[in-house]
């Protein structure tokens, strides 16, 4: 089959999938640096040009840190929970049914994202990996890209997902 032009139609639909999974789907860069603004990541899962060029390291279950030590994770076959040490920034009102400790963390399980209601911490964990920025780890559906502006981790199933930093926060 051919086009007009007298191309493979078959050499332009192959193309056209490569100029549409070159670069795209949100995938984290390998380069340690960022050209995102202070304000990139937050309201939503939007990956810079340069985090959306390399594939994330696939695990199945693996703690790790951002490199400022700040956040520390735990990322399971799709879930994740990120506590943190220091923020500026306060959580809303601690729900009536949470018993526990409220809103030093987000999590992502069953395709949902919130604030973290326990009675541990994931800060201490000495197994835990460094997340350097411009990398991503991705288990089942649940990805988190370090960036220097903050770690975003989105289930990219459900399309929900959280960003935190020292400064601010965003649950989309």
């Amino acid at each position: 089959m051919a086009s007009k032009r007298g191309i493979p139609l078959v050499a332009l639909l192959s193309l056209a999938i490569a100029a549409c999974s070159s670069g795209g789907g949100g995938t984290p860069s390998t380069s340690s640096s960022s050209s995102r603004s202070a304000n990139a990541g937050f309201g939503g899962p939007v990956a810079s040009a340069a985090a959306s060029a390399a594939a994330p390291i696939v695990v199945d279950r693996v703690f790790f840190r951002t490199p400022s030590k700040n956040i520390i994770c735990d990322l399971g076959p799709s879930e994740v929970r990120c506590d943190m040490i220091r923020k500026s920034w306060s959580p809303p009102p601690k729900p009536s049914s949470c018993e526990l400790d409220w809103g030093f963390g987000m999590h992502i399980t069953g395709g949902k994202a919130g604030f973290t209601c326990a009675g541990d911490s994931l800060i201490g964990e000495t197994e835990a990996e460094t997340l350097e920025y411009g990398h991503a780890y991705r288990s089942g559906s649940v990805r988190c890209t370090s960036e220097s502006t903050g770690l975003t981790c989105l289930d990219e199933k459900s399309g929900r997902g959280f960003t935190l930093a020292v400064s601010r926060y965003s649950l989309f």
